[in-house]
């Protein structure tokens, strides 16, 4: 029952990632701090996206380590839980919109700049916080 209750509390977020994760992706999983987190990997545009109880990962990040990246969007799972069906707009849109302004206007900065810009902002710094990431 109280599994019923936590996917109607995130129903957007966790239909949009059932669905993402029904068609084309490999399964795999990997372990956090919290325990054990269920990873989807695909071609993704070299990034990740946390969709209710679903962690979508680039194919990319399949042998790498990527325990900081898994343990950002596992943040982004709490804040699903937290935030319920105001994830989407509150979260969801803001991380989308700083992800694509990073890629449009920030192409000729380093890695790192790019990195530290993106972190920083809400919600990214929540995330990294609720998912236990320490960045340098």
């Amino acid at each position: 029952m109280k599994k019923i209750i936590k996917w109607i509390w995130q129903f957007p977020q966790n239909l949009a990632g059932f669905l993402l994760t029904r068609k084309y992706y490999m399964k795999s999983s990997r372990k956090t701090l919290d325990g054990r987190v269920t990873v989807y990997f695909k071609p993704f545009f070299r990034s990740g996206v946390s969709l209710g109880d679903y962690i979508i990962l680039d194919k990319w990040y399949v042998g790498r380590d990527c325990v900081n990246t898994i343990c950002h969007e596992h943040g982004h799972q709490k804040q699903s839980l937290i935030l319920g069906w105001l994830y989407l707009p509150l979260v969801g849109l803001p991380s989308i919109l700083g992800n694509v302004w990073d890629r449009l206007f920030h192409k000729k900065w380093t890695s790192q700049r790019r990195e530290k810009w993106y972190y920083s902002r809400y919600p990214e710094r929540w995330a990294d916080v609720l998912g236990g990431v320490i960045r340098d």
